[in-house]
Order: structure tokens, then sequence, then C-alpha cells
């Protein structure tokens, strides 16, 4: 029984950590142009652009 609790736990985790569809195009959108997801730009990076639905900026 324990077992099956830890299974639920996971799977629910799983279910909630998953990105959704939008967010995950424009992540793959800024790696495929050589950016990088962060919550702020560096000094001498600009942002091009948002990841993970526009919680974070592809910065370049």
């Amino acid at each position: 029984m324990r077992i099956l609790y830890l299974f639920f736990a996971v799977v629910v985790f799983f279910l909630q950590a998953a990105p959704a569809s939008g967010s995950a195009y424009d992540t793959l959108q800024c790696l495929s142009s050589h950016g990088r997801c962060r919550r702020l730009c560096f000094h001498m990076e600009r942002q091009a652009g948002t990841c993970t639905n526009g919680h974070q900026r592809c910065c370049k």
C-alpha cells in the first residue's frame, strides 16, 4: 500500500512539473537560437525573447 501512495505522489509531481505546450515551444525556440533561459539577463547580455511561457527571459 505504501508503494501505491509513493507511486501516486510521483505521478502527481511529474504532471505538475510538465511544461505546457506553449512554454515548451518558446523555450526550445530560445535554446535553438543559442540563447539561455534566465530570470534576469547579465550585464553583457540582451533579452531576445521569453522562456517558460513568459516567466523567464531568453538572454543572448
